[in-house]
Order: structure tokens, then sequence, then C-alpha cells
């Protein structure tokens, strides 16, 4: 380990923070799970396997191909933990994804159901013209289909990853030696035990915004709520009119 010197591009590494290492709203958390979605289709497009961990790391190292380009497009960060980038909210998209039917999830297992394949390409006809939305799907299958390719790539790749400390006096340290600084069998219980890591160290990436039609969409079909279950207008008119 050596203090950064001259290093300003790297990743840092940092405390927790709840008004920046968390989706902030609903959009935020629903823009996530539009991302998580896209990338099961992107594999299933490829007829590539798609793993949870292969997943995870996707979206890791696509965050930092993002934030090269000044964007930012995943709202929940990840921390390290024993087995290396990690993000527990992560998971709890996955559970909602299948509470839905637009996944199914089996062991290690990631497959996007018929259901997720309507409505993802139904979605990504909405965000079509939007450039931004058009390069993370491109890093997100750059991605997949390396770590397809490679099964050990996705570890061998995040866990060699050099960071900032800024915890331990800006020291810059490689993924693979903060994980042995995790106490051994240490669980999640607070995001503070854990240290975060931020790509964009000053470089203020803008955040993508997806349509607000995209979201209501999304947010529709997560709530399980179908056309058929809106009525027409004219039927609950009555309603809404003086007596």
């Amino acid at each position: 380990m050596v203090k950064n010197a001259g290093l300003p591009k790297l990743p840092r590494v940092v405390n927790f923070n709840f008004n920046k290492h968390l989706p902030q709203s609903f959009a935020d958390k629903t823009s996530d799970l539009f991302f998580v979605l896209s990338t099961a289709y992107l594999a299933a497009r490829k007829e590539r396997e798609l793993t949870k961990l292969m997943m995870e790391k996707a979206l890791f190292k696509a965050s930092q191909i993002l934030v090269d380009k000044n964007l930012r497009f995943f709202n929940t960060f990840f921390f390290i933990d024993k087995y290396g980038p990690h993000n527990n909210i992560f998971y709890r998209y996955l559970e909602e994804l299948e509470n839905a039917e637009l996944i199914n999830v089996e062991g290690r297992a990631i497959n996007l159901t018929a259901k997720g394949l309507r409505v993802i390409t139904d979605l990504l006809e909405e965000a079509s013209q939007d450039v931004n939305v058009q390069k993370v799907l491109l890093a997100l299958q750059q991605k997949i289909e390396e770590y397809s390719n490679n099964k050990s790539l996705a570890v061998e790749e995040t866990h060699s990853q050099r960071v900032v400390d800024t915890t331990d006096n800006n020291k810059v340290k490689t993924i693979n030696e903060l994980i042995g600084e995790v106490k051994p069998g240490q669980e999640f219980k607070k995001a503070s035990q854990f240290k975060y890591i931020e790509f964009d160290a000053g470089k203020r990436a803008r955040k993508i915004q997806l349509p607000s039609k995209l979201i209501y969409q999304l947010e529709s079909t997560l709530a399980k709520i179908e056309p058929s279950d809106f009525e027409q207008s004219e039927n609950i008119s009555h309603l809404f009119m003086p007596g």
C-alpha cells in the first residue's frame, strides 16, 4: 500500500453517507430496477448465461465506465465486504422483480420471463431516443459478454481495482486488500459498518434521469396494475360532479 500520489482519477473509499449512497426517491429506485431488468434482457437477447454475481459485478464496472463519461446511472452504491464490491439493495431489487414475475431466479441463475421480456421491450422502446441510456446499455452489454466468456473475470477485474482509501490517510489499495480488512464472519447490520466506493471522486457525474412515462409504466407493472384495472372515465365521472 502506498499513499495516493497524483492519482485523482482513482475511485475512492469513504464512510457511509445516507444522503448520497442510497436511492433518495421512488424514481431513483425505479430507475435502478429498470437497469437491473435491462441487464437481464441484454443477457437473454444474446443467449448469455447470467448469474447474480455476474450481474452485480457488471453493474459495478458499468458504473465506473459511465463515470468516466461523466454520467451516473445507478443510485445505490457498492460497499466492500468479504466477497468484494457488494450491494445488498441489489438483491432486494432481484426479489422485487421476481415478485412481479419479470425475472426468475433459480439458485445463482437469473432468467428473464416472458412477461419480463414484454415489459422491458416496451420500456426500452420508450427510452430508445435517450443517448445516455444507450451508453449505459452498451457498457452493461460489454461486461455481460466479457464475464460470460470468462467466468473468473468478474471477480478478478473487480478485486484488482485500485482505490484511494480516504478512511486510512488516502492510501492507495486494491479492493482485495480492503477485503482482507473486513472482519471474518462480519454480518451486515447497518450501512455505516462498511466502506463505500465512489467512482465520481471530484467529477460530479451527472445523474441520468429516465422519462417520467417510463418510470410510471414500470412502477405500475411492479404494483401489478393492469390496464383492465382502470374503469372508463365516464363510469366514474359522477363522483367528481356537483350533486
